[in-house]
């Protein structure tokens, strides 16, 4: 894990300081369906942290999160794509279409975890180098071999995101 962070580290600060963000999101997972059936449920919570470089109006992103759920941890990877609808003056709408690819931290070995994201978000960017960010999406996760321990192995959820960053650069 921490080799990981260090490759992310490294490519954040090896890439042109010009339009570049970083970002920590705080996240919330609440379940709408599961394989199997359907009924609330609580997919725990975690945090994000993403770092974003723009293209033109758009913007790419990677990210790495860790998510603390009732049975145990997940980690991952995330790549996405951040399409901008809508700018005027301090505000922007976007939407994020996401992969993650992780591992479930579970019982002795881990276990691989993938999922798809859709999720809308509106940023607010200050004057200086500050920004906010709030988001609500939907997400399918799915665990492969989880299927060995539980009938439930992939999941349906709505998550709730909430972030603070900083642009690295000077504004585009």
């Amino acid at each position: 894990m921490k080799q990981l962070l260090y490759t992310f580290i490294f490519f954040c600060l090896a890439m042109s300081l010009s339009a570049q963000q970083i970002s920590l999101n705080f996240e919330s997972f609440p379940g709408v369906a599961y394989r199997g059936g359907g009924g609330y449920f609580y997919g725990g919570g975690g945090f994000e942290l993403t770092y974003q470089q723009d293209l033109g109006k758009d913007r790419i992103r990677g990210g790495l999160e860790y998510r603390i759920i009732d049975w145990g941890n997940q980690v991952s990877i995330n790549a996405a794509y951040n399409m901008t609808y809508y700018t005027q003056k301090a505000w922007r709408i976007s939407g994020t279409s996401g992969l993650q690819l992780g591992l479930a931290l579970f019982r002795q070995t881990p276990l691989f975890a993938w999922g798809l994201e859709y999720t809308p978000e509106v940023e607010w960017q200050s004057q200086k180098r500050f920004f906010a960010n709030a988001g609500l999406g939907i997400r399918f996760t799915n665990s492969p071999k989880y299927r060995n321990y539980s009938s439930i192995n992939s999941v349906w959820e709505l998550p709730v995101r909430i972030g603070w960053g900083f642009r690295l650069g000077k504004k585009p």
